[in-house]
């Protein structure tokens, strides 16, 4: 068995953490520039951040639509789709370039809420939520009402984000103006607030029915969170619901909620019906595991809740109104999986979260043994 000396295994890291974005223009993949994040024009759901950090000391990249970041030995892997020893020679073959470029310190900047006023009319903000997403209204004016929701000088839509003494800590801004020319697939403007606070998210909380339990509803976005809610909000128990803009990026905010705020008796994770949904349910279950054992949270449950998977999120269920919906264990949800997979399928799925690494996918692998019944495979050497 090969050992691997510190010193080795320093100048690997080193290779893998170079600049994702040198490596687009070596390679003349197009992007599109915003402030220090890059899209790829080819996938847009595939989003570089170039900040370097103390926290974040190498450029990282997140792909939504597939589950999977990390850094650019990780790009490698999912994007290019390498082997290891494919990808790490291409690295070491394009260090003297990758060497060369800047890197972009980043100076965390404190959130800042007059920089996003709300404007007196929210008419273009509510006819794109009751006509493109088909919202309630009466249920848009009890969020503008509670200054939950606002709409912006440009016509976005803005999702404040609050701490427990409700002071605002950031935000989502959703764009309300459909331009997929200038968007993509995905349509409109998606963005988090410069200065948001770190793993947090947009939350509102409902006690309607309460029957003593408390539960926490996760959700990728507020747009899929208020579907949910239009539609299954009347659920016994005092709720509180949590946006995470995003699936995998965001796992720790699940976490971070529930040290701040306390621990629920249940949580369900409601994310979305494709891989993306699938590996975040996964990697946030494989947290959440870990923690009840370190933490001493053994009486809280884990569920998940998923619309019909011919939709591919709650507000495509709330579009044709169907209501009909999965309420399972964790156990119940893998063996679903299965069924409509296959094992080799979500074998694979377990895979690439480890090739496309976003967290400490080891731990997140193990924890999840139990519930897809199959070893993690090529765990040694998969994390840079």
């Amino acid at each position: 068995m090969t050992t691997i000396t510190k010193e080795k295994r320093s100048n690997i890291d080193k290779l893998c953490r170079q600049s994702i974005q040198k490596y687009l223009d070596i390679k003349g993949i197009p992007y599109e520039k915003q402030g220090y994040y890059l899209r790829l024009t080819d996938h847009d759901s595939l989003v570089v951040d170039t900040r370097i950090t103390s926290q974040k000391p190498y450029e990282t990249f997140y792909w939504n639509s597939q589950g999977v970041g990390g850094n650019l030995y990780n790009f490698l892997r999912s994007y290019e789709g390498l082997e290891k020893k494919t990808a790490l020679d291409q690295l070491e073959k394009l260090a003297p370039e990758l060497v060369k470029a800047p890197q972009q310190y980043y100076q965390a900047v404190e959130y800042q809420p007059e920089k996003w006023p709300g404007s007196r009319q929210n008419q273009q903000m509510i006819n794109y939520f009751t006509k493109v997403r088909k919202l309630d209204e009466r249920l848009i004016q009890v969020l503008i009402k509670h200054g939950l929701i606002r709409q912006l000088h440009n016509g976005s839509a803005f999702f404040s984000w609050r701490d427990k003494n409700m002071k605002e800590i950031g935000g989502d801004v959703q764009g309300t103006v459909i331009d997929h020319k200038r968007f993509g697939k995905r349509g409109t403007v998606k963005m988090i607030a410069k200065g948001s606070a770190r793993e947090f998210g947009f939350r509102f909380n409902s006690n309607s029915k309460n029957d003593g339990t408390k539960k926490l509803y996760v959700f990728e976005s507020p747009i899929d969170m208020l579907s949910y809610f239009q539609m299954h909000g009347n659920q016994p128990g005092a709720k509180t619901f949590l946006s995470l803009n995003g699936a995998a990026t965001k796992v720790k905010t699940v976490s971070n909620y529930i040290t701040k705020f306390g621990v629920p008796d249940e949580v369900h994770l409601a994310l979305d019906t494709d891989t993306a949904g699938l590996k975040g349910i996964m990697r946030i279950n494989g947290r959440l595991e870990n923690l009840k054992k370190e933490q001493g949270w053994d009486n809280m449950k884990i569920m998940v809740d998923q619309p019909n998977s011919n939709n591919k999120d709650w507000n495509d269920a709330l579009k044709l109104n169907d209501k009909q919906y999965h309420a399972e264990s964790m156990n119940d949800f893998v063996n679903r999986k299965i069924k409509e997979l296959g094992a080799k399928r979500i074998r694979q799925i377990m895979d690439e979260m480890l090739a496309g690494n976003m967290g400490n996918s080891k731990k997140i692998a193990k924890a999840n043994q139990h519930y897809t019944q199959f070893k993690p495979v090529n765990l040694k050497n998969q994390e840079r």
